[in-house]
């Protein structure tokens, strides 16, 4: 092999896509690249580095690319490396992880992370056992870490990267779904006591500030309030009672590709216990079904408890991911 290396360049954009497809795609887990997709997606993007994105050529013909990010205060980012498949098991993949250190390195990064705040993140197909039909895989918009046990987490754990965080995915079809007899029981006991969940109305409810300084998650309280400015703000639902809300989730809206939106869910910690997060993310499910989603998922922290509302609910995990770092020396 006549091994070497140049930066990203436009002439090698049809043959990028189709390494991608065939290897991260076709022996992976990810949503197959279109030129046009590609370029909206990072190419254009104001934070894609022509220089860190690596093309890896033998002779001519290429057969490995990486992409690394490296301008951030805090450490860089490796987006992902792939290897064509006849030149895997070879030290390629090691080769051009060497590469993308050594240009974060240049930049003045002392880490690299890998994880859902890379400014890159990939669509991945979700291994779903009740979608069997290839026109209609359900897709999450972006792989949260590195796959567990995957090829790429073994090239990283054998280079000196470490786990620095558990990640699992979650997903249900909800073509069908109707809420639970235990959420309708529990949806009883607690409007008896003055507790019900009802579409956010501004005319009507009132307490977000307080329900999100209680909660200590200015990001979710950033997110109503950026929703709230719309021209048509999307609905949300509340725990509210009296007016006041104590309990939250949403925006609420279905994707193109079907999947049901979802920011967060948060219950006061006043009405903690009362089984009310449980019951209103079985209304958000019900909710979005009625409005044309077919499907859920998103991803949480293996040791986050909201994991017992999501499966309560009647998501299942159906992939774990790994955040991966690596000081740089």
């Amino acid at each position: 092999m006549n091994i070497r290396f140049e930066n990203y360049n436009d002439n090698y954009l049809n043959e990028i896509v189709q390494l991608w497809n065939n290897n991260a795609s076709k022996d992976g887990i990810f949503k197959e690249w279109t030129k046009e997709s590609i370029t909206k997606k990072m190419l254009n993007s104001p934070l894609f580095e022509k220089d860190g994105f690596k093309l890896m050529f033998d002779d001519d013909k290429l057969i490995g690319m990486g992409d690394a990010v490296c301008n951030d205060a805090r450490w860089g980012y490796i987006n992902f490396i792939v290897i064509d498949k006849p030149y895997q098991r070879k030290g390629l993949g090691k080769m051009m992880l060497d590469v993308l250190e050594d240009y974060c390195k240049q930049k003045g990064e002392k880490k690299i992370r890998l994880y859902f705040g890379s400014p890159f993140n990939f669509e991945w197909y979700i291994p779903a056992e009740d979608v069997k039909d290839d026109f209609k895989r359900h897709i999450h918009p972006g792989a949260p870490a590195i796959e567990q046990n995957s090829p790429y987490y073994f090239l990283l754990v054998n280079n000196g990267y470490t786990i620095e965080g558990a990640i699992d995915a979650f997903h249900a079809n909800i073509t069908n779904y109707e809420l639970p007899e235990k959420v309708l029981l529990s949806k009883a006991r607690n409007e008896k006591d003055g507790y019900t969940i009802e579409i956010y109305d501004e005319a009507k409810h009132h307490g977000f500030s307080e329900l999100f300084s209680a909660l200590n998650n200015p990001g979710w309280y950033q997110a109503v309030k950026n929703n709230l400015a719309k021209e048509k703000p999307e609905p949300m639902l509340v725990v509210q009672k009296e007016g006041r809300i104590l309990g939250w989730t949403g925006p609420m809206h279905t994707d193109e590709t079907g999947r049901a939106y979802f920011a967060g869910i948060g219950v006061h910690p006043e009405v903690q216990g009362r089984g009310l997060g449980k019951q209103l993310f079985s209304e958000l499910a019900y909710y979005s079904k009625k409005n044309k989603a077919t499907y859920m998922s998103l991803f949480t922290g293996a040791d986050n408890l909201a994991r017992n509302i999501y499966l309560y609910t009647g998501l299942k995990i159906v992939k774990a991911f790994f955040i991966m770092g690596k000081e740089l020396k």
